[in-house]
């Protein structure tokens, strides 16, 4: 027998963008750079999927004809560099960056399981994030193989987009006759949910340990940090957001680290490394109370090669991933509310 709410998630979708830049790079004396550029891009979109209603008794899966969208972009930017010696450079630019849903958003279906009174819904109305960004960087490189890093940036994004989940829409809302319509379902949907800045600070650093000893070349060290600050204003009135809630965006965590030690030599290549992200949100819905989020995170893995041969060259390698044991877990506004936990 046919799963209709399998097959539901079969569309069809063309995307052509058709983009054109113009350059201009200028030396502005025997340190500092400057490259000014526009690019512009033209975005074409035609999407059809099926509308689906599965139920314990009969199924029905209708096409939802083509649906088409367009627009154009100006994407200007401007970068300096100022190369305040031979091992560093000091950067600077501000820059409008676009990023377009996921194509699963875009599809006009509508997808409906009565029995359990769920309905997943795309809009190909949805728009496209765009930002204006500023950044700052600082890099250094040692004499030695080695670099340390600073960057601060900042963002103003618009419409930017958000899993949104809602168990408040009756059948009829959502265009479904009879006694469905008198059903109360959970909706599933990626929406423009607001605008939001963010602001952020990340530092880096790599260095082998060869200027303690010769020996110790062998041995190094990466690490990086970044901080990020987030504020959201202009709220899809689907959110339910009230006065003094504190919105942050979704899918960035506060905290980031990574850290990684090494050890190269006669084709030994061993590396052991942590990575970090704090909590962050993973979809919004009517309350916060129902948000869902991303639990934080630390993983340790270890990964180990050898290479030998002169002509032909034979690799040998082994990862061992996730040794702190760290679970993927997700909860529901409050920390001690498990809505998911899964062990690797």
């Amino acid at each position: 027998t046919e799963n209709y709410e399998e097959e539901a998630g079969n569309y069809k979708i063309r995307e052509q963008i058709t983009a054109g830049y113009l350059r201009f790079d200028q030396k502005l004396g025997k340190r500092l750079s400057a490259t000014l550029g526009l690019r512009v891009e033209r975005t074409d979109l035609k999407t059809s999927g099926y509308n689906v209603e599965v139920t314990d008794d009969e199924s029905t899966m209708k096409p939802t004809g083509d649906f088409k969208n367009h627009y154009t972009d100006l994407l200007p930017s401007l970068l300096l560099k100022y190369k305040y010696s031979d091992d560093g450079s000091l950067r600077a630019s501000v820059t409008k960056t676009i990023s377009r849903p996921k194509y699963s958003a875009l599809i006009a279906n509508k997808i409906f399981n009565i029995s359990d009174e769920e309905a997943t819904i795309g809009d190909p109305n949805t728009k496209p994030a765009k930002a204006v960004n500023v950044d700052l960087s600082l890099d250094h490189y040692f004499k030695s193989v080695g670099l340390v890093s600073l960057g601060l940036f900042y963002k103003d994004i618009k419409n930017v987009n958000v899993e949104w989940s809602s168990n408040k829409y009756l059948g009829s809302d959502l265009g479904l006759t009879g006694e469905n319509a008198e059903k109360q379902f959970k909706v599933e949907q990626n929406i423009n949910a607001y605008d939001a800045r963010v602001l952020g600070v990340e530092v880096a650093y790599q260095r082998d340990f060869g200027f303690i000893s010769p020996a110790l070349k062998c041995l190094g060290f990466y690490g990086n940090y970044t901080y990020t600050h987030s504020t959201t204003r202009n709220f899809n009135e689907r959110l339910g957001i009230k006065d003094g809630d504190d919105v942050k965006v979704a899918g960035s965590p506060e905290h980031t680290a990574n850290a990684s030690m090494f050890f190269e030599k006669s084709g030994i290549n061993l590396r052991l490394s942590y990575n970090y992200a704090s909590v962050f949100i993973d979809q919004m819905s009517t309350s916060r109370a129902l948000d869902r989020y991303y639990d934080k995170v630390g993983y340790l893995d270890l990964n180990a090669s050898y290479t030998w041969g002169k002509k032909t060259k034979f690799t040998v390698y082994a990862n061992a991933n996730n040794l702190l044991n760290q679970p993927l877990r997700y909860y529901q506004g409050e920390k001690n509310r498990t809505m998911q936990v899964e062990y690797y």
